[in-house]
């Protein structure tokens, strides 16, 4: 795999891959300003065969992968020949409705990926009912660029690395910047945080934590109206959670959030330590 430089080589490689493709079929949906920025950090690789494309991004200790293929069978001739599925830690995410997603495991399960989690979408239109009205005093506002190293610990302590696409440093510092980060502090420390990613009319939820020693204070449900009370030009929030946690999944209803029909196997190879 080689180091990607431009934006453009990406939408160009999508590009061909797609052209004349009888039955195109990818996991890789790139939003531009995202692309920019693993390129800026020299995150992106990429590997190009005859019919498919690889692409590799880096993140702390291990690859998330995407791919693009002209074909299901494209795909399943190309997968066994990439050496990198044998030799380094990967991820990757079979996104789609219940039976698309779960029909795309196979060939990846016999490349030596095992099913690692599953998540849901859930989603909830501004209309929806609110949640519960309990009140706390611990103070609700936007983080400042300074809170993105104890906003990255507690994340780091409340979720999964490998199945849960956490932001890194500088990803916190941008969203910080953009006023997308909501925290409760408590005696100067961050009790609890809402990491959120709004455009236009819809927001995704994209982290929502509360530290262990500071869950007696009600913060949780602060941080949730706040966001909501934010976010009043939304029409549409969506979040993705993980389906064995059934106590978030809860939490999320609650709110007014439900499923709406997509799912995300995460995949990982071997050489992934859970």
């Amino acid at each position: 795999m080689t180091p990607v430089q431009t934006v453009s080589q990406v939408f160009d490689a999508i590009q061909q891959a797609k052209a004349g493709a009888p039955d195109f079929c990818t996991n890789f949906f790139p939003v531009q300003r995202k692309v920019q920025d693993w390129i800026s950090h020299g995150e992106l690789f990429a590997e190009l065969r005859h019919d498919a494309i690889f692409f590799y991004r880096r993140d702390r200790d291990f690859w998330h992968l995407y791919y693009c293929a002209s074909s299901k069978t494209a795909l399943h001739r190309e997968i066994p020949t990439v050496a990198e599925l044998r030799t380094e830690p990967i991820v990757l995410d079979l996104v789609g409705k219940e039976g698309d997603a779960s029909a795309a495991i196979g060939d990846w399960e016999s490349a030596g990926f095992r099913r690692y989690s599953r998540l849901f979408r859930m989603s909830r239109t501004s209309t929806d009912a609110n949640g519960d009205k309990t009140e706390s005093t611990t103070k609700i506002e936007f983080a400042v660029v300074p809170d993105a190293k104890a906003v990255l610990e507690l994340l780091e302590r409340a979720f999964d690395r490998f199945g849960e696409q956490l932001p890194v440093r500088y990803e916190i510092e941008s969203a910080i910047q953009a006023q997308q980060v909501l925290v409760a502090r408590h005696q100067g420390d961050i009790a609890g945080l809402l990491f959120f990613e709004t455009q236009g009319f819809s927001s995704t939820l994209r982290f929502w934590a509360v530290a262990t020693e500071h869950r007696a204070l009600k913060v949780g449900s602060a941080l949730m109206r706040h966001y909501f009370a934010t976010q009043n030009a939304v029409k549409r929030f969506v979040l993705w959670v993980a389906a064995d946690n059934v106590n978030a999944v809860q939490k999320y209803g609650h709110y007014g959030y439900k499923p709406d029909g997509l799912v995300d196997y995460v995949l990982a190879n071997q050489l992934v330590r859970s």
